[in-house]
């Protein structure tokens, strides 16, 4: 099912900045509907279970970064 960015981090539980990471990374294939219209396959991304474990290092190195940075 192609659903938006925004739905399916809500249906992942994960954020928008982190998926929107991926896609430029290309861990995430996406499908364009039009000029400002992208999608990606929902049911493509449930079955890639090892996206919340990249998710949850990804945001623990985040902190990480931040703490060293300050």
């Amino acid at each position: 099912m192609l659903v938006s960015v925004s739905q399916a981090a809500r249906e992942l539980n994960l954020s928008i900045d982190h998926l929107r990471r991926w896609i430029r990374a290309g861990k995430i294939p996406i499908y364009k509907l039009g000029p400002r219209s992208t999608r990606v396959d929902l049911d493509e991304l449930k079955s890639l279970g090892r996206l919340r474990a990249e998710a949850e290092q990804d945001q623990a190195g985040d902190l990480l970064d931040e703490s060293e940075a300050r």
